[in-house]
């Protein structure tokens, strides 16, 4: 499919062997994708002094990514702890991968307390929370961060989560969408149930709001059944900010008819690009301004101070300890369901593996015939197909060249949410993209649409 119609900053023609292409930049957002409760647990990243079991920590991080720009910070989520590698959790609770994983609706709660203008998006499964619970939950945090908040919708794919919901099991995957697709119909139906301008909040008259503007929603669908109205007014921003990062052709759909955020699950540009412009026609097919929605890029961008370090950093790659290998193939385990273990570490996944859990990560993890082995390798040492790996003003450089080749919309930076770690983004690399004009001065605006929405 081809693009209906770029933003800004669309990209010309590119040939996949040379993807680098001389344009006019623009503008790019930046969000930040946090991963573990444990911020980078057995990692130089790691802060042993700061408390990863209070809230000051990850206050203090998201002021600080506010205070340089940042548009917003996902927290993503799983319901359960694993046992899919090696049929244990072991794995899982020595490396603190998916364990302990905090509420992230909690966790939001406290960020969004402790900052102005960034954006919180905690992740929440469709599969799991009853359709009003989450409208009204989310509808009152975003009402009282004065229209900061957003959701990133799963389906989930764990069957461990499941069984703690009290379920058998999970409905197979483009059912999960199905029925995901009439959770948001129904969520929108109650965000929506107050009018603008009901609320009066007229003290002379003594009239708090206008019951000719709220509305039942008498919602009754092949899964949900609902009276409403929601019992909470709606935020400065209407609704909450829908980020999704569906990668199958069903998942691509959903996100294309509701989100206004979609996270890529590639790094290459070309795919990079490929996918953006498959949403974009998909979310014109459904009716939408391309424009409105957003391809965030997944990017892991690792920045030092001078060419020694860097070097440094490539040749630490060679030597990466055999734990920290396992434990990023416990990860994948965990997000796919496939149990790495069991399979030879020196040979790709075999065909026959397949996966009702994220087929997406599964697909990357197919790409260049890679064994499991170099799977493991290539995660742990967070080198993508774009590294992104050098000084600041080199890292800069690439990030720019890689927006101005697939036509926006910005990059999700994933690392630990650790004092190390989000200072060389904040005090080096970000201060290098501003001296570009790559990224904004700082959040203007007051409510997280607003601020996505500004280009």
């Amino acid at each position: 499919m081809h693009d209906q119609g770029h933003g800004r900053c669309g990209a010309g023609p590119y040939q996949w062997a040379d993807w680098r292409v001389e344009r006019i930049s623009c503008m790019f957002h930046l969000g930040w994708f946090a991963f573990e409760a444990i911020q980078g647990w057995g990692s130089d990243d790691f802060a042993p002094e700061c408390r990863w079991d209070r809230p000051d920590l990850h206050q203090a991080m998201a002021q600080k990514l506010e205070a340089a720009g940042v548009d917003f910070i996902l927290l993503e989520d799983l319901s359960a702890i694993p046992d899919i590698y090696g049929g244990s959790r072991a794995a899982y609770l020595r490396e603190a991968v998916h364990a302990p994983k905090f509420d992230p609706a909690v966790m939001a709660g406290y960020m969004l307390a402790a900052t102005s203008r960034i954006g919180i998006i905690p992740t929440l499964t469709t599969s799991f929370y009853p359709p009003f619970i989450l409208a009204r939950q989310t509808q009152t945090m975003d009402l009282m961060s004065g229209g900061r908040l957003g959701w990133n919708i799963v389906t989930s794919s764990s069957e461990l989560a499941a069984r703690n919901f009290g379920m058998d099991g999970l409905p197979a995957h483009d059912a999960r969408y199905d029925i995901a697709d009439e959770y948001l119909e129904l969520c929108k139906a109650l965000w929506g149930s107050w009018e603008p301008g009901a609320v009066l909040a007229d003290v002379e008259t003594g009239v708090f709001a206008d019951h000719a503007k709220v509305h039942a929603v008498n919602f009754t669908g092949d899964h949900y059944k609902v009276l409403g109205p929601l019992n909470v007014p709606p935020s400065p921003q209407g609704r909450p900010v829908l980020a999704q990062a569906g990668a199958s052709p069903r998942g691509q759909r959903f996100a294309a008819r509701h989100a206004d955020i979609v996270l890529t699950p590639v790094n290459y540009p070309p795919a990079i690009k490929g996918f953006r412009d498959q949403i974009r026609a998909l979310a014109v097919e459904e009716g939408r301004d391309p424009d409105s929605v957003k391809v965030m890029a997944l990017a892991f961008p690792r920045v030092f101070a001078d060419e020694g370090a860097v070097a440094a950093y490539r040749e630490s790659l060679n030597h990466v300890p055999d734990r920290v290998v396992t434990a990023w193939l416990a990860q994948v385990s965990a997000i796919t369901g496939i149990d790495m273990s069991v399979h030879d570490l020196d040979q790709p996944l075999p065909d026959h593996v397949q996966t009702e859990g994220s087929r997406g990560t599964l697909d990357w993890l197919r790409s260049g015939n890679a064994t499991v082995r170099e799977i493991g390798l290539r995660l742990a040492r967070m080198t993508p197909d774009t590294p992104m790996v050098g000084t600041a003003e080199q890292v800069a450089r690439e990030m720019e060249e890689v927006m101005d080749f697939v036509g926006g919309d910005g990059f999700l930076i994933a690392g630990a949410l650790s004092p190390k770690y989000v200072a060389t983004i904040t005090d080096h690399l970000i201060p290098a993209l501003r001296v570009r004009g790559l990224v904004r001065d700082g959040l203007e605006a007051a409510t997280f649409r607003e601020n996505l929405l500004a280009f």
